[in-house]
């Protein structure tokens, strides 16, 4: 009997000890933010999208909405290289475009070119931002021509100023016009144990990513030399079928829906304008599409909301997702590291 009593008392010290030491677990924390300001030559606005529209055309220049947050490491990011750094990409904008900054979360009123009040992060729903950076560019008649969703490389980015500067928008789309420039061949395609040799996509019943590279991707070598070698990104990856795609072939494939085309006359029809861009389907269906640089926690996190189909849960956004799985991360004592 007192064998049985004391193992009870050090079972229930045992499970005493364990629930105390969780009631008062740390916390985990978000690191790899990056603080930072807008340049102090970014327009001083009243926020009234319409006028300042007017006041750049009167100028001669193009208006531009830099949409960022506090902490974004991509913003910051982009934000030096293109904006702040004294290169040909900086000195560009400053010459030809008005830019102000918005915060995708802020509570200042902004007058949209319809008239409509609405707070920053109102006119970030209305406008369906999922990505910071993103740029938004008017022509004189107060119609957006041309939208940049996520971070862009210097180079890349000062292509698509030069589409909106040139009024090339007049002509073509954004994705004619840069696939029209000569471009060197800088990437040399990489070879990877994950990617699969398929052209038929319409019989693949696992989560499937499909990879759009050309041999003038400047972001690719960073891809395969610090996305693709992240074990949390190899392990959600391992849960798909992963197909890497020649954005300039013309040879015939199978889409995941059934119609014969090529890789180059796909990406035209979707506008996918960025390398890598990548389709993620489940259940025969595209349900994300990656066109912008994302640092191995988020471009993890984009793959297992597609395979997990987590999109059931979430259908309006991936960022809805996103918020509760870094709450739960965190409360679980896990430290997000947000950066590259």
């Amino acid at each position: 009997m007192n064998i049985i009593f004391k193992k009870v008392i050090m079972t229930s010290l045992l499970l005493s000890s364990l629930f105390t030491i969780n009631l008062f677990a740390q916390e985990g924390k978000v690191i790899g933010s990056s603080d930072h300001t807008a340049p102090s030559w970014f327009k001083q606005s009243f926020l009234d999208i319409a006028e300042d529209v007017s006041e750049a055309s009167e100028d001669g220049k193009h208006f531009m909405i830099f949409f960022d947050f506090e902490g974004c490491p991509y913003c910051s990011k982009m934000l030096k290289e293109s904006f702040e750094d004294k290169n040909k990409t900086s000195d560009f904008v400053k010459k030809y475009f008005d830019v102000i900054e918005l915060n995708v979360k802020g509570s200042k009123e902004v007058t949209w070119v319809d008239g409509d009040v609405v707070s920053e992060r109102d006119l970030t729903n209305k406008l369906k931002i999922q990505y910071s950076p993103t740029m938004v560019f008017f022509d004189e008649d107060k119609n957006i021509i041309a939208r940049v969703n996520g971070y862009r490389n210097s180079k890349d980015f000062k292509d698509i100023l030069d589409f909106v500067q040139t009024k090339s928008y007049l002509k073509m789309d954004l994705l004619t016009y840069l696939n029209n420039i000569e471009k060197k061949e800088i990437y040399k395609f990489k070879s990877n144990k994950m990617f699969k040799e398929l052209t038929d996509l319409s019989k693949i019943k696992t989560p499937l990513a499909i990879i759009f590279e050309d041999s003038s991707c400047i972001p690719c070598d960073h891809f395969h030399e610090k996305i693709l070698t992240n074990k949390e990104v190899q392990d959600e990856f391992s849960k798909y079928t992963i197909v890497r795609l020649d954005a300039n072939s013309n040879s015939t494939i199978i889409t995941p829906n059934g119609e014969k085309t090529s890789a180059k006359a796909w990406v035209e029809k979707i506008k996918l304008d960025y390398r890598p861009g990548i389709l993620l389907y489940n259940d025969g269906e595209l349900k994300s599409t990656i066109d912008a640089l994302l640092f191995p926690f988020h471009f993890k996190e984009v793959l297992r909301y597609v395979s997990g189909k987590f999109y059931i849960t979430y259908p309006n956004t991936y960022l809805d997702y996103l918020k509760d799985r870094q709450e739960e991360l965190i409360k679980s004592g896990v430290d997000i590291n947000v950066a590259e």
